[in-house]
């Protein structure tokens, strides 16, 4: 099959297939949803070839451990992100969260402060607070055209009030940063100085944009002695209802004691199809991801260029990373609910920024433009018009 623009831009009709993207009770029939992070594309052939082939033998008993599991996982990270990392050093799961909130677990005791870099990813901090830990804010700094940065000084300032582990998001939901090896082993060196563990959500890693260059935390110098990093390919190859990603780490304490954790909480992981998906994502999808990620530079292009028009008093932060974009709109509105009472008007379903962060997402909506091109246009028409709109 061609995985070529014909493709991307035919898109999939997803109503009435219970998806929360475009089923849940509050979208409706005339409602365009670019918000929750899953792609409104046909996944690779061989994933759905995967599935029917599984769904025809028709017992779907316990599964047991198969060694091409964890190695085409592990092949797959060297091949794209020259990650070496071997299958005993691996820990299946059925989600990243799932993943936060064990090592939150792991490496805390409850009361514990966890460092996170807000506005980030809304679980971050859910899975700290269900766990009887405190989330310690090191909120990210930004400049006037929207690209934001870390703030050592407030990290560091939470790790010698007591913190020992930090939650990353690399590349970084919302803001779109793919953060670059300085950056990052710079974090590391203040984990390594405070004997803190840095957990690192990599589930964005495919998604990252010329010039810039995905860095996996473990990659970097001294990595082995604090790092755990999470991955999926629930993003990347549009399969995240079958529930399967990634612990990762080259110290095996740090492994085990995620594993332990797991254990006790009943976690189990490895379903019937998920397996078999997630083998052929990892093995034979190459060619469906490289015509994804051209059709994303154009979408990003679609974006860079027709946001100033459309909304010249916006701010879109620079697109280094995901397939998500994160737009500042107190120019038009000072808070979400005034901005989600416009876009709702206009039939337009996007992320609430304070779903992100209560104070520093307010008067801020995020995007999902991984879906055809013709609805990317007219989810930014619609936007423009909701803006605009004298009431």
């Amino acid at each position: 099959m061609k995985y070529d623009k014909a493709f991307f831009d035919a898109g999939i009709e997803r109503k009435h297939t219970r998806c929360v993207k475009w089923d849940t009770g509050f979208i409706g029939p005339d409602d365009l949803p670019m918000w929750v992070a899953d792609w409104d594309f046909a996944c690779p052939e061989p994933i759905v070839q995967a599935l029917r082939q599984r769904a025809e033998h028709a017992c779907y008993g316990y599964n047991c451990d198969d060694p091409r599991d964890a190695a085409a996982f592990c092949g797959y990270w060297q091949r794209h992100h020259g990650v070496t990392i071997a299958p005993e050093q691996t820990y299946m799961l059925p989600c990243v969260v799932t993943g936060l909130k064990l090592a939150a677990r792991a490496f805390t005791k409850p009361g514990d402060a966890i460092v996170l870099m807000p506005p980030v990813y809304g679980p971050f901090r859910q899975s700290i607070v269900c766990n009887h830990r405190k989330p310690a804010a090191a909120p990210l700094v930004s400049d006037a055209q929207g690209r934001y940065s870390m703030d050592y000084a407030a990290i560091e300032a939470q790790l010698k009030a007591g913190s020992r582990c930090v939650f990353l998001c690399n590349p970084h939901n919302p803001v779109s940063r793919a953060w670059s090896r300085e950056e990052l082993q710079r974090l590391l060196n203040l984990c390594l100085a405070y004997q803190a563990v840095l957990v690192s959500d990599e589930i964005h890693a495919d998604f990252v944009y010329q010039p810039n260059h995905f860095v996996s935390a473990l990659t970097l110098e001294g990595n082995e002695q604090c790092v755990l990093a999470l991955a999926a390919a629930s993003k990347t190859f549009n399969v995240p209802g079958l529930q399967q990603a990634m612990a990762m780490s080259h110290n095996a304490q740090l492994l085990a004691a995620l594993r332990e954790e797991g254990e006790c909480a009943g976690v189990t992981s490895g379903n019937s199809f998920a397996l078999p998906a997630t083998q052929a994502a990892y093995t034979e999808c190459d060619d469906w991801l490289r015509g994804l990620k051209d059709y994303l530079e154009e979408s990003r292009s679609i974006l860079t260029r027709a946001v100033p028009q459309l909304l010249p008093r916006a701010v879109l932060s620079p697109i280094e990373a995901t397939c998500l974009c994160w737009l500042d709109l107190r120019a038009y509105a000072p808070t979400c609910e005034e901005l989600q009472r416009r876009v709702k008007k206009h039939h337009l379903v996007l992320n609430d920024g304070t779903f992100f962060d209560e104070t520093l997402g307010q008067g801020f909506l995020r995007l999902n433009f991984a879906c055809p091109h013709a609805r990317l246009l007219e989810g930014l028409k619609r936007l423009a018009e909701a803006m605009n709109d004298p009431e």
